[in-house]
């Protein structure tokens, strides 16, 4: 029995020498809203979703927010009518920080386009409050298939938060890509 014992230690050591060291690397988790709009119909038009919970805590590194709207036809002729379209056809995303009163706070991050808009993505570094912050987007927008192809358009939009944090992979479960959360 007591050479059972022995072994057994004697074995799990062997594993432990031969298994490696682990690895610390930045893990990037996405929040996203995406939408496209294919009807003029009025129920169809408004996107207002649940806002995004998004837990923040002090091994977060980074933050990225891309913030892309397409709103075909915002300029005719070389003219800019998103002036007159911006009742009817807009984007408008907000990111609160937790405790965040939005009736009387700004936001910590707030976008709003009414024509095509393709930003860089903006990103933010430590210190963040820690606590559950909201990502909340608000859309209005028509989308029409024509016939004609040309003459088709469909407003869409895309806003996504990818927090970075790191987190441990294991020299076992490399194959498997499983990061552990630090």
């Amino acid at each position: 029995m007591l050479s059972g014992c022995i072994g057994l230690v004697a074995s799990r050591e062997l594993m432990e020498w031969n298994r490696g060291q682990p690895e610390i690397e930045a893990q990037p988790i996405q929040y996203k809203f995406e939408h496209t709009f294919d009807s003029t119909e009025i129920e169809a038009i408004i996107i207002n979703p649940e806002p995004q919970s998004i837990k923040i805590d002090s091994e977060v590194s980074e933050m990225k927010i891309l913030f892309r709207v397409e709103i075909p036809y915002s300029t005719f002729a070389g003219v800019d009518i998103s002036n007159f379209t911006s009742e009817v056809r807009y984007v408008h995303a907000r990111l609160w920080e937790p405790g965040a009163n939005k009736n009387t706070d700004s936001p910590y991050w707030e976008d709003n386009a009414t024509k095509t808009y393709y930003p860089q993505p903006k990103k933010f570094y430590p210190p963040f409050e820690e606590g559950v912050w909201e990502l909340e987007v608000e859309a209005q927008g028509y989308g029409w298939t024509s016939p004609v192809d040309q003459l088709s358009f469909h407003d869409n939009f895309e806003v996504s938060l990818t927090l970075t944090r790191p987190c441990i992979i294991y020299p076992e479960s490399a194959d498997t890509g499983e990061c552990i959360p630090v």
